[in-house]
């Protein structure tokens, strides 16, 4: 029986990116996957302007088509353009892309186990005791990042029911014959949600997502009818669907030894169902809570629920109250886009993530959580302490925007955080 210091239990985004922040500390991290990588996973693969300035470059080089340009449609609405460079998203494969997350944990240290799910967590006032199909893992803390949904969070009594659950369908097709490959689509014919374009490397993914509707057959309905309206034939795809836990959850998102994140946490937001960067941020959150622990700086984990709601509480809540406004009318939502200017920086502000409520740079205690500082590792029996620096050691790399550090505990002067 070995001990560690950390296990993370999935490879996503908040799993990989946990792994790889703790690894660079000087922390034993071991890696746990429940299937064998590279996984598939149904995902629209977009990375927004903030979620590219939150991973490696090895994920970066993964971006298969930069997408520029966004039509959005409904009915009794004409088609309305939006063009706008700085909300440009860029295209991945979610499969290869987690995967370049997970090599960048690895290449930090963290110990890779694919193919091997775990079992069972069962915390003790010492740390917590992980079962596998293969063996008892003794480790100090668990950051659970295994999807939606998470027995082993249940288990724990932690998570609960997310504040919106979708339900979304998705297929790979060829690219529409009359539409140009830098464009995407997006339709709001879909009552409580939207359907999409979006071209990839040489294809594109074509999907829908609706919080309203539990009816698979029916929303696979509307899928094949938006296909066909694109002059795509449904038949060429196959259909794969998941559900998007929105919001967060209104449970606990922590106890003395464990953390969620990422989908367990659920941590998409609300409209858009966008979940890449806000799991890699709630990944970045866990292990600074982590790393709190280590300094003896907090007592135990439980600090995490606060610090996830207050990073991602404000931006969900937002576009949480806009899905609803939106579905009240979605005609007079689009209307509103097209003729006033205000509507249409606040929906680049969105996706982009300049300015608060959006932005990840108005705390300076997460400002440019792109990455922990590399710091030497003091181990003191069976225990890790990471030493810090300074504040929460974070680097400005790949970061927009200024955040102002003054008098703000545990932050001095101001953090610069241009690119």
């Amino acid at each position: 029986m070995r001990t560690i210091d950390a296990v993370v239990v999935g490879t996503g985004p908040a799993g990989a990116t946990a792994a790889r922040l703790l690894a660079e500390q000087g922390a034993r991290v071991t890696l746990f996957e429940a299937h064998r990588l590279p996984r598939p996973k149904p995902c629209g693969g977009g990375l927004t302007p903030k979620a590219r300035g939150l991973v490696p470059p090895a994920a970066l080089a993964t971006v298969e088509r930069r997408v520029e340009r966004v039509e959005l449609r409904a009915r009794r609405v004409p088609p309305i353009q939006l063009h706008r460079p700085e909300a440009a998203v860029a295209m991945v494969e979610r499969a290869r892309f987690a995967l370049a997350l997970t090599e960048a944990a690895a290449t930090a240290g963290a110990e890779l186990r694919d193919a091997e799910p775990v079992l069972e967590v069962v915390e003790d006032p010492l740390g917590a005791w992980v079962a596998t199909g293969r063996e008892r893992v003794r480790t100090d803390v668990v950051v659970i990042a295994d999807g939606e949904p998470s027995r082993l969070a249940r288990a724990l009594g932690l998570g609960g029911q997310a504040r919106q659950l979708s339900l979304a369908l998705e297929m790979d097709l060829p690219f529409a014959p009359a539409l140009p490959t830098d464009t995407a689509i997006l339709s709001f014919d879909v009552p409580g949600g939207y359907a999409w374009y979006f071209p990839k490397g040489d294809h594109a993914n074509v999907g829908i997502g609706s919080y309203r509707e539990r009816d698979g057959i029916r929303l696979h309905r509307q899928l094949e009818r938006f296909a066909r309206s694109l002059g795509l034939d449904p038949d060429d795809g196959r259909v794969r669907g998941h559900w998007i836990p929105q919001g967060l959850r209104r449970g606990p998102l922590a106890s003395t030894r464990v953390v969620l994140a990422g989908d367990t946490a659920a941590t998409a937001d609300p409209l858009f169902g966008e979940g890449i960067s806000y799991a890699i941020l709630s990944g970045a959150v866990a292990a600074q809570t982590v790393k709190l622990w280590a300094d003896a700086e907090i007592p135990d984990l439980r600090g995490h629920d606060e610090r996830l709601r207050r990073a991602l509480g404000p931006a969900l809540g937002r576009l949480h109250w806009v899905t609803r406004a939106a579905d009240v009318s979605i005609t007079a939502a689009l209307l509103a886009v097209r003729f006033s200017g205000a509507i249409r920086e606040a929906a680049v502000d969105a996706i982009a993530g300049r300015r608060p409520p959006y932005g990840l740079d108005h705390d300076c205690s997460l400002a440019c959580a792109c990455r922990l500082r590399r710091a030497p590792a003091v181990r003191s029996g069976t225990r890790s302490t990471l030493r810090r620096g300074g504040a929460f050691d974070l680097l400005p790399t790949g970061c927009t925007g200024t955040a102002n550090c003054r008098g703000t505990a545990g932050c001095a002067g101001s953090m610069s955080c241009a690119a």
